[in-house]
């Protein structure tokens, strides 16, 4: 070959990888990151502060589940207090309030609502949005009655 192809052949080569270089991120899977606040209450009646979930981008949700620690340990076979399913499309979220109705979301058992949370107990929060799964573990702060 002459001089003139091998040139060629090197910068497309070098444009190659730099294209490989740029978009190494670009394939990797989703992460999904909870973050979990408690919030001053509105009403006086509420048991505990009130709880949000802010994720770190907006995700069609397809499961929600809130399951309470039992003797500080966690099982997942617990019932939950709280379980939202799609079974079509759901709507792209970026932040919940606990027991929140989201849109594109149903109850996991028809006509049931989310259990209120008890004070000084630790629940973890299970979050799927198809292959991407999330979690986070949060606790209760009662209200001063």
């Amino acid at each position: 070959m002459k001089t003139k192809e091998w040139t060629w052949l090197v910068a497309l080569a070098a444009l190659i990888g730099l294209s490989i270089y740029m978009n190494r991120n670009r394939f990797a899977p989703e992460q999904m990151a909870i973050n979990a606040s408690l919030r001053l209450p509105r009403r006086g009646e509420a048991a505990v502060w009130p709880v949000f979930f802010a994720l770190n981008d907006g995700f069609k949700l397809t499961s929600v589940e809130v399951i309470p620690f039992e003797d500080g340990k966690f099982n997942s076979a617990s019932r939950p207090v709280w379980h939202l399913i799609s079974d079509s499309n759901s709507v792209p979220t970026r932040a919940f309030r606990y027991g929140q109705p989201i849109r594109g979301m149903k109850p996991a058992v028809k006509n049931t609502q989310a259990d209120a949370l008890e004070p000084g107990v630790t629940y973890r929060l299970l979050l799927e949005a198809g292959r991407v799964k999330g979690t986070v573990d949060f606790s209760t702060r009662p209200t001063a009655q």
